[in-house]
């Protein structure tokens, strides 16, 4: 018991280090998408944790983003996602825990330090939602590889999911609209 204890604690020691060298919006963001992976390891469902990751996302750019046509386009793809995946968006944009996540669990988080600032909790929320997108992309790729049969109708998913996260960089300021020269 003591030599698990012990390998908990070194291993508690690392993670505070590498937390410790972070920026204060990357290290929220860290902790957070941590404990949203817990939440959704408690589910136990790649389908859940899909929905719960696009509806979020399709959330906060509608509650917390000022709408801009770049803005629409990714709220249409997200209810466009939805539906390629065979769902429906009345059911998956019906729980909504935006709030929870872009909030709250920021919030828990910013007390815990006194090297933040509100533009921190700002990039935390958009590197969340990136990782949220992320996810679902990873997930799309899972099923593909898995079921081959699904392969073909998962394609254009797939690109719909690139899309919107490309959509999301340049909305949150993570990357030019126009592409650069060399």
């Amino acid at each position: 018991m003591d030599n698990d204890l012990n390998e908990e604690l070194a291993s508690r020691s690392l993670e505070l280090a590498e937390l410790s060298k972070m920026s204060p919006d990357d290290r929220i963001a860290r902790i957070v998408w941590s404990r949203l992976q817990i939440d959704l390891e408690k589910e136990d469902s790649l389908v859940y944790g899909m929905q719960y990751c696009i509806s979020n996302i399709y959330h906060f750019i509608k509650s917390q983003i000022q709408e801009s046509d770049l803005t629409l386009k990714a709220l249409c793809n997200c209810e466009e996602l939805i539906k390629n995946l065979g769902w429906s968006t009345a059911e998956v944009f019906s729980v909504d825990h935006s709030k929870t996540v872009f909030i709250d669990y920021i919030k828990e988080v910013v007390a815990m330090y006194t090297d933040t600032r509100q533009n921190h909790c700002e990039d935390a929320q958009c590197i969340l939602a990136v990782n949220m997108i992320h996810m679902v992309i990873q997930d799309i790729e899972y099923v593909m590889d898995k079921s081959p049969a699904q392969k073909e109708r998962l394609l254009s998913a797939l690109k719909i999911a690139a899309d919107l996260r490309n959509q999301m960089l340049i909305i949150f300021g993570f990357q030019s609209s126009t592409p650069e020269t060399e």
